[in-house]
């Protein structure tokens, strides 16, 4: 049963904005802006409110082996499918409701890095993992690619190629342990490849990680930019356009970035520009180029680097580490496995106000967009996700610690209710608390009467927020489980299922003390 809220008791309220700002892991709690939150767990932070994150539901099942890729190809017609790599074979994945998958062919490493590139007559998929031979699809046929196969790659062993890119219409490749890389001609899916050594320019050694490309001008002349990346955690940086002709082709500097969070440690491009993802956050290229190092405040995940941090720490060399863009709900998901084969959670950014959240519950070896749709693969399952109200028929727990508030007195104050403020598809059970001077306690049930379906006047902030004109705005007191203090942070915590909810803001009511 809720908890009974004497709405008798009576103090000064206070008004609260959603933590818009979203998860603040790098400030210092006495000093977070009050739009920040301490933990903000499953909650997608906008412009002007929080909204609960969606849910995923089952794609396709009983695939043979664990899917460790999600591949996306897109064919000269505009068309598009999905392929599911396991270390046992390439599956067919690009419709749902089916058992096992369309096999294609054997693999013996589901772990692959892929890329597509048109040699003016097909559009292939090429896939590569450092152990089997590249796969090459162009929509209809498929070909695993040697020294003798159509097309071919010659001057050097393809089953060592284990991560490709493509840069001004060629082909890239990186070989197993190799501190340099190859290059095939200039729009040609195969030939002899030629080799360009790294090793007297990367000054840490290592090998190299992964390679994109940076085109300011979105054209194809010289001011673009090859970016090969260390696993030491150096940015070696050339300018031109074929490597093959030094008139074209020069080295623009060496860059610390920090070492790279395994091979799917780039997205290529966000705005224009490459973001590479490091042991020491998620950063710009341009950032990078323009200060000469990557320092912390620079990262696009500054706000969260103390939990960025000891995420890498713990887990920097466990396979899953992913960057991708989802524009359609504007944002960017970073994959953080906490163990191979286990859980796993989500830092996610809206890409519009640069705010962070946790999602927790998306246990995903490998994420992929098709046709504006998100998917997530799990085991032997793939998953839509970002989708319907339910974590595959489990709750959806989505939890909030909001920033302390001293409320502009320095006055001990004895928290009595704390109300946030809901627009929900339906009347909720909720659970409120109240920390007080950055010590946590429990949370405490509250009712789930509507009391409003109106605006919110005075939570909502003039010239900012929208107001509300459809669905429940649901404001209800709940309880504290709280002592006195200076500072007060409020916290909701809701286990959903079946329900959307955005959370518009909140009133905190205290009375007020003498000040110490």
């Amino acid at each position: 049963m809720p908890t009974q809220i004497d709405r008798r008791a009576k103090g000064t309220d206070k008004t609260l904005p959603a933590p818009v700002g979203g998860w603040n892991a790098n400030a210092a709690i006495t000093s977070m802006p009050i739009t920040d939150a301490i933990r903000l767990e499953n909650w997608f932070p906008g412009p002007t409110s929080v909204e609960l994150r969606q849910g995923h539901d089952v794609h396709m099942t009983q695939l043979l082996g664990t899917v460790k890729t999600l591949a996306v190809h897109r064919q000269l017609d505009g068309s598009s499918s999905m392929w599911a790599f396991t270390d046992t074979g390439i599956f067919e994945a690009t419709f749902g409701g089916q058992s096992a998958g369309f096999f294609l062919t054997a693999r013996t490493n589901g772990k692959h890095q892929w890329d597509q590139f048109g040699d003016g007559t097909n559009n292939w998929l090429i896939a590569v993992n450092g152990v089997d031979k590249p796969w090459y699809w162009n929509g209809a046929t498929y070909v695993e690619v040697d020294g003798l196969s159509t097309p071919a790659i010659t001057g050097l062993t393809t089953t060592d190629i284990v991560s490709l890119s493509v840069f001004k219409e060629q082909l890239f490749f990186i070989r197993n342990d190799k501190l340099g890389f190859d290059y095939l001609p200039k729009g040609d899916a195969g030939g002899a490849a030629t080799y360009f050594d790294l090793a007297s320019i990367a000054s840490d050694g290592g090998y190299l990680m992964a390679v994109c490309s940076w085109t300011r001008d979105a054209g194809s002349g010289p001011d673009d930019f090859w970016v090969g990346i260390t696993s030491e955690g150096e940015a070696i940086v050339y300018q031109g356009t074929d490597p093959a002709s030094a008139n074209t082709w020069a080295l623009v500097g060496v860059y610390k970035i920090g070492k790279p969070l395994g091979r799917r440690c780039v997205l290529k491009k966000f705005g224009g520009d490459p973001i590479i993802l490091t042991q020491d956050g998620a950063f710009p290229l341009s950032a990078v180029l323009q200060a000469g190092d990557a320092r912390a405040k620079y990262a696009l995940s500054f706000k969260i680097q103390q939990a960025f941090s000891d995420a890498a720490l713990a887990a920097g060399d466990v396979f899953g580490w992913t960057i991708l863009s989802y524009p359609e709900r504007k944002a960017i998901i970073v994959n953080v496995p906490i163990r191979e084969d286990g859980p796993h959670e989500q830092y996610v950014m809206n890409t519009i106000t640069k705010a962070w959240c946790k999602f927790t519950g998306w246990h995903a070896e490998d994420f992929a967009v098709l046709d504006g749709v998100l998917y997530f693969s799990q085991g032997n399952r793939i998953f839509r996700a970002w989708y319907g109200t339910d974590d595959n028929g489990s709750d959806i727990i989505c939890t909030a610690v909001q920033a302390y508030s001293d409320f502009g007195s320095g006055m001990i104050k004895d928290p009595v209710l704390f109300k946030p403020i809901l627009e929900t598809s339906q009347s909720i059970d909720y659970a409120t608390g109240v920390d007080t001077d950055f010590s946590t306690r429990g949370f405490l049930g509250a009712s789930a009467t509507v009391e409003n379906n109106n605006g919110v006047w005075g939570v909502s902030l003039w010239g900012q927020a929208n107001w509300v004109s459809s669905g429940n705005v649901q404001q209800n007191w709940g309880g504290t489980a709280s002592w006195p203090g200076r500072w007060l942070s409020g916290k909701l915590r809701i286990v959903a299922i079946g329900i959307t909810a955005k959370w518009l803001g909140s009133v905190m009511r205290f009375t007020q003390g003498n000040g110490l």
